[in-house]
């Protein structure tokens, strides 16, 4: 990461030949620099490779005076400078409006429409703050103020790791451990597409019998109570048999639309992925970060004007010019992040994911599979409103005043471009393929990629095919213990029941 790399990237035939020798960078701030001090950086060095005695701002430098080269080699190629707005679009062939509509829009492609990933800003959430929070006491000189709010953040850190996996374990208890007790059946595809039955691929329930239509689908809690009754019946009068099982149709256990479980998993997954995300963030501020002790916060007094105007005149305090960024970090801070922040929240993830897709999943109604993925939200969402509720208004001042880190040096330069390059830029993209891979919405690829693999789990571990080519539910077991093992939300090979007999097989069609 570096000007190298960015030189690498953008046009490396072209700085190879002004590092050959096509002309000596002697002008603008590189001028102040040692002449093979900026051509290594800017020029010689492999992508991706950076100098370790050279300065950001010696590469900021070098690359300016590329940049600003260019622009008066450009003057022979049709690219002029800021001046004279209608003499320039005279001679590009348009109108001063058409001119500056383009040029506005090359500049816009450089500033808004960076990749996705170059600023990285942290978010008012207990993770951001616990990491934080403790480099701007080391930047203050580790004052008893600033070190009790260090503590309370990696306490509320705890308490939401806490919490978050308490739910989820409860879920995952509820769902796979007492509804076995219960003599529930997974859910699976019975039922689904109901709309092609009596010859459909899912068309028999977990007693046997056929579907036939949906007037013979029920709830798991209605068609138990009416298996009940038909039962005891047939205990009480077995010599009513015939007349028993002619009279009383308990019906069936099935979904009630095949296709409502698969959207509300993708809404579901549209909550989380923000998550993932998020950690993604983190992950490369941490790589990002020089690793090296730097001050988060500084106290920037305008040069402009005097102070006090600037305050009398802005209506502002000294807090205004207080600046909290991100700057170095030194290695063990960065593995103490990685190990109490970021691996946790993978994993509360991991869990989140699974336990919310199979309670998605083995919801039969469309009303409540609706109700559960707005309810389910929520989990991911505690890290914030812990934030809200109980950080310190300092916390949530700082946080919201951090400024966003940018692992792009190309942000370097946005503010410093010509007209000409701003035109320059509009018409190199136009060149682009529709088909560039730099276009495809990857945060929806990563929902609609999540969406399956924790889908094709579920199927996996809980369900078998049918003669008819549909799914319906392994052989359920009474459980041998009513705890569930937390080890089974974090990895899916670990069965999280220690299972005992047999209470439900499935049997096929029956006569």
């Amino acid at each position: 990461f570096g000007v190298g790399s960015f030189v690498g990237r953008s046009a490396p035939g072209r700085w190879a030949t002004r590092a050959q020798g096509a002309r000596p960078l002697a002008r603008g701030p590189c001028s102040s620099l040692p002449m093979g001090l900026c051509q290594t950086t800017l020029c010689q060095m492999e992508p991706g490779v950076l100098d370790e005695h050279v300065s950001v701002s010696s590469q900021a430098a070098c690359a300016h005076s590329i940049l600003t080269s260019e622009d008066d080699d450009a003057g022979d190629d049709g690219m002029f400078s800021d001046q004279d707005v209608d003499a320039l679009a005279s001679k590009q062939g348009m109108s001063p409006e058409k001119y500056r509509a383009l040029v506005a829009a090359g500049k816009m492609m450089k500033s808004l429409l960076r990749k996705d990933g170059d600023l990285l800003k942290l978010n008012t959430s207990v993770y951001d703050t616990a990491i934080v929070l403790p480099q701007i006491c080391r930047s203050g000189g580790n004052p008893k103020s600033f070190v009790h709010l260090a503590i309370r953040s990696f306490t509320f850190l705890f308490l939401n790791f806490a919490l978050q996996v308490f739910v989820l374990y409860m879920i995952c208890e509820e769902e796979q451990v007492m509804e076995n007790y219960d003599g529930q059946v997974k859910l699976c595809d019975f039922g689904a597409n109901v709309e092609t039955c009596p010859e459909g691929a899912n068309c028999i329930g977990p007693s046997g019998t056929n579907f036939q239509n949906a007037g013979r689908m029920y709830s798991f809690k209605t068609w138990q109570t009416r298996t009940f009754i038909r039962d005891s019946l047939l205990l009480l009068f077995p010599e009513k048999k015939d007349e028993i099982m002619g009279s009383i149709d308990p019906g069936e256990y099935g979904v009630e639309n095949y296709w409502v479980r698969f959207v509300c998993v993708f809404i579901f997954m549209m909550t989380i992925v923000s998550d993932v995300v998020s950690s993604i963030g983190l992950t490369k501020i941490l790589w990002h970060l020089p690793p090296v002790e730097k001050t988060w916060v500084e106290f920037e007094i305008p040069t402009w004007a005097d102070k006090e105007i600037v305050k009398e005149f802005h209506d502002c305090s000294d807090l205004n010019f207080v600046k909290f960024k991100m700057a170095g970090m030194t290695r063990m801070w960065k593995s103490i992040n990685c190990i109490l922040i970021i691996i946790p929240k993978v994993m509360i993830f991991r869990m989140a994911a699974s336990a919310g897709v199979f309670f998605l999943m083995e919801t039969a109604g469309i009303q409540n599979v609706i109700v559960n993925v707005t309810a389910l939200s929520f989990i991911l969402n505690l890290d914030e409103m812990i934030f809200s509720l109980f950080s310190h208004k300092a916390e949530q001042h700082i946080m919201t005043n951090l400024e966003p880190f940018d692992t792009s040096v190309d942000s370097l330069l946005v503010d410093d471009q010509s007209a000409s390059r701003g035109l320059a830029l509009l018409r190199q993209d136009q060149m682009r393929s529709c088909l560039d891979w730099h276009f495809l919405p990857w945060r929806l690829c990563w929902v609609i990629a999540l969406s399956a693999i924790f889908v094709v789990e579920y199927y996996w571990k809980h369900c078998q095919p049918n003669s008819r080519g549909g799914w319906v539910s392994k052989d359920q077991r009474v459980p041998l213990w009513p705890v569930y093992d937390v080890w089974a939300l974090i990895l899916p090979w670990v069965n999280g029941v220690q299972e005992g007999d047999v209470y439900w097989r499935w049997a096929g069609e029956s006569a």
